[in-house]
């Protein structure tokens, strides 16, 4: 007997997706069920979802029972959903840059991202230092090597992405840029594209959060 599918895979084939093209669940919210070494499982509206974590993550959850919201980096292959959650923006953002690098799959960036603190592996990559990151396990000399080399020049492009909810918070009400944030996550833009979505948007007119994800949409080339 073949295994029913999922309800999200099976309306993704209904809606007759492109193959190639990503389900992505950007966040989720939920009571703790269970947490296991490097995994927890949510009760969001009744399902429960495994997500898997850094130790970082995982520290910083509740007891069972207790609700935490996760940022969600979301992984289709044929039949199979992965789900891979952040306590921060800035832990997924990493996470999504370091699987970029050939030879580092989600469960070795998880494995990186346990092995120091977010600051530590910045730090360790901006200065050229491998020791951290080799303590991951499944990280060799050489795969420590390709992360800092492909790394390096990336991460201030990331840390200009940071500072854009920053400049808009200081120029108006926060909450706004954190909505668009959100909407651009949910419409199925990566955190990369969702902050330069956010870089488009002059934050010192004040914009509603339906006038700035408008501009947003436009700047990232959907109406």
């Amino acid at each position: 007997m073949s295994r029913a599918q999922p309800p999200f895979l099976r309306g993704q084939r209904r809606a007759g997706r492109a193959p190639g093209r990503r389900l992505v669940i950007a966040h989720l919210r939920g009571a703790v069920l269970r947490v296991g070494a490097d995994l927890v499982v949510l009760d969001v509206g009744g399902v429960g979802y495994l997500v898997s974590v850094a130790a970082g993550t995982r520290q910083s959850l509740p007891p069972p029972g207790g609700e935490v919201g996760l940022h969600i980096h979301t992984q289709v292959r044929e039949d199979q959903l992965a789900l891979y959650g952040f306590a921060t923006v800035e832990e997924l953002d990493l996470f999504e840059l370091l699987i970029q690098v050939d030879g580092v799959g989600p469960r070795v960036g998880l494995n990186i991202l346990s092995a120091a603190s977010l600051e530590v592996l910045k730090r360790a990559i901006v200065s050229e230092d491998p020791t951290p990151i080799r303590r991951a396990s499944g990280v060799g000399p050489r795969t420590a090597a390709k992360v800092i080399i492909e790394l390096k020049p990336r991460l201030d492009a990331v840390a200009e992405m940071d500072a854009v909810p920053r400049a808009a918070a200081a120029a108006g009400d926060g909450a706004v840029p954190k909505a668009v944030e959100s909407a651009l996550r949910n419409l199925g833009f990566s955190a990369q594209e969702s902050r330069a979505g956010l870089e488009s948007v002059d934050w010192k007119t004040a914009p509603s959060t339906q006038e700035a994800l408008a501009v947003a949409l436009k700047a990232l080339g959907r109406k």
